[in-house]
């Protein structure tokens, strides 16, 4: 049996989703949730003596902190500077950032090929995931704060910048899939034949006036499923359940 560490702050949503899925595959790892507060260089350091097969870090707070202590970071998590899995390797430890795969990977099964439009807070180290949509446009407060988050997506995929409610709808028109990062979705933007994908909850309002909604817990499912699959271990994002 290997141990898994799931560094976090405060509840911890990955830890119980990850303990059925080892229970109902029989996956011979055992996963230990910890809180490491001002020890995480401590316990990072101590996951080749311990033996650990790696730790995966819950928080953003805590993913900055690691990436800065890893030293060896894959391009991801160097981009991002964020590392959500360190692995303890014979020169070091490794450091990952799989959560843009993740996205990547969700909206390639519900929205592959499909324009889409980001609304609220730029996430800029999920941008690498949104590589599988053909265009995509941002809802954003200024110019600037779009064109910043457009800026990390290749030329052709980029679409428009809008500020005002109606600019976005009608770039909202011409999309099929929204994607909610938290803020304000105004409900004039949404139409039946759209996919929501939220990365935050929207308000219940929204439901009536699409077609499909893909929530955070959806996307924890398709992060676990990346997570376990460079520990090893791959299973579907249903596993997860």
């Amino acid at each position: 049996m290997k141990l898994v560490a799931v560094l976090h702050q405060g509840l911890t949503r990955f830890h119980s989703p990850l303990v059925s899925a080892v229970i109902n595959y029989k996956l011979p790892l055992i996963i230990h949730p910890a809180e490491p507060k001002a020890g995480l260089e401590a316990a990072l350091l101590g996951l080749g003596p311990l033996s650990l097969s790696g730790a995966i870090v819950e928080d953003a707070v805590l993913q900055a902190s690691a990436a800065q202590i890893v030293k060896t970071l894959e391009a991801e998590a160097q981009s991002a500077g964020r590392a959500d899995l360190v692995i303890p390797e014979r020169a070091g430890l490794r450091g990952y950032f799989l959560e843009p795969l993740a996205l990547g990977n969700l909206l390639m099964r519900y929205a592959h090929g499909d324009k889409a439009l980001w609304i609220g807070p730029g996430r800029p180290e999920l941008a690498s995931g949104l590589r599988g949509v053909s265009k995509v446009s941002v809802f954003a407060k200024t110019y600037p704060e779009g064109d910043n988050f457009l800026g990390r997506i290749p030329g052709p995929q980029r679409g428009h910048v809008v500020i005002g409610d109606s600019q976005a709808e009608a770039v909202a028109r011409q999309v099929d899939t929204v994607i909610f990062a938290g803020g304000s979705l105004p409900l004039s933007l949404l139409q039946p034949y759209h996919t929501l994908v939220g990365l935050e909850p929207p308000s219940k309002d929204v439901f009536p006036l699409i077609g499909q909604y893909l929530g955070p817990d959806e996307l924890l499912r398709f992060h676990l499923s990346a997570l376990l699959d460079v520990l090893g271990h791959a299973l579907p994002p249903e596993a997860f359940a």
